[in-house]
């Protein structure tokens, strides 16, 4: 049965038919996946984590919806996502699949394609605690602190989450697109507006991305998090089983009353 990857069943094996964008499918090419080629998708939940890296710019937070999107080629040999790294492991950014607004703001964290990148480790989550203004408090996850960017007084300019306490902090900008933005809104914080960092707790709540990817593999074993509008443009085939059609329902159920 032929069907969209958004439609398609989890724990079963896909073959890929088609890719309607030929951006989405030259990306698919490049790391292996050709019509006619099979895939899996998954059912389990991820647990996504914000990673610590070093790159061309010293160590800097990349949020795990960010993350997901970076495909990194191991010095190994081996292709895995940017937050499915091991400590110490070593590579070069190979793709990062997002529109013009996320490249800009990764290229703000030194974040580019071909570039060599160190994982430090994967961050526990947590919540930091802050004033806007001096007048109102917000609760910001470490993923939403690592998309602020601007600097304590006579300070260089660096991500919120290594904001100092007490200290106030001017938004310079947001490391994202139009939706980070305006999410951020939410809280009450946007550009020149100041943020000082009163406390950080760990939370026992996951942070998870705006949007909920649908997630595949390939045979063998690359994980790639799609998000909704890339995966509606995946055809997809799958055998369907004689049990799962409406006259195998039938037969099972004749064979339970015999």
């Amino acid at each position: 049965m032929n069907t969209l990857l958004t439609d398609a069943p989890v724990n079963t094996d896909l073959t890929l038919m088609g890719v309607k964008s030929p951006v989405l499918h030259r990306w698919l090419q490049r790391l292996g996946l050709f019509v006619g080629g099979h895939l899996l998708r998954h059912d389990q939940e991820i647990n996504y984590y914000p990673v610590r890296v070093r790159g061309n710019r010293g160590d800097v937070i990349v949020p795990a919806g960010l993350g997901i999107k970076i495909v990194v080629h191991l010095d190994s040999g081996e292709r895995k996502p940017l937050v499915e790294m091991n400590r110490n492991e070593k590579g070069h950014i190979e793709t990062i699949s997002c529109g013009k607004g996320c490249v800009h703001a990764m290229e703000r964290l030194g974040i580019e394609e071909d570039m060599e990148v160190t994982f430090i480790r994967a961050l526990p989550h947590m919540d930091y605690l802050a004033i806007i203004n001096r007048q109102e408090r917000t609760r910001l996850s470490e993923g939403e602190a690592a998309r602020i960017w601007g600097k304590n007084e006579n300070e260089e300019s660096t991500q919120f989450y290594f904001a100092k306490r007490n200290e106030p902090f001017l938004v310079e900008e947001f490391i994202g697109g139009n939706k980070i933005q305006e999410h951020l809104l939410t809280h009450g914080i946007r550009v020149g507006c100041y943020l000082t960092l009163e406390s950080i707790e760990q939370t026992s709540e996951l942070h998870k991305p705006g949007l909920e990817p649908v997630t595949i593999s390939s045979p063998g074993g690359l994980r790639l998090y799609l998000n909704p509008d890339q995966a509606s443009q995946i055809l997809v085939k799958y055998a369907v089983r004689k049990q799962d059609t409406p006259s195998g329902q039938r037969d099972a159920a004749m064979g339970k009353r015999g």
